[in-house]
C-alpha cells in the first residue's frame, strides 16, 4: 500500500517527485522508520523542474453518484 491521490490528474503522481518513495510507502499498513530526518523524504528537485516547464492543468476531483448527484469527497 501506498499514499496516492485522489484525483484524476493523470501522469502526476505525488510519489514522482520524491527520490526515494519508499519511506512514504506502508507495509503491513505501519510506516518503516528511518533514520533520515523529518518524514525522511527527499524532494527530487530536477523532477520538480521538469514538471514546470511541462506545466499542467490539475484541477479538483468531482465526483457524482451514478445518479448525476454530488458526491462528497
Amino acid at each position: 500500500m501506498h499514499a496516492t491521490s485522489k484525483s484524476d490528474n493523470q501522469g502526476n503522481d505525488v510519489l514522482g517527485y520524491l527520490v526515494d518513495p519508499a519511506p512514504l510507502t506502508f507495509p503491513g499498513g505501519y510506516a518503516t522508520r528511518t533514520d533520515r530526518p523529518g518524514l525522511g523524504i527527499e524532494i527530487d528537485e530536477a523532477e520538480v523542474e521538469r514538471a514546470a516547464q511541462r506545466g499542467h492543468r490539475w484541477r479538483s476531483p468531482l465526483w457524482r453518484h451514478p445518479d448525476g448527484s454530488f458526491a462528497e469527497w
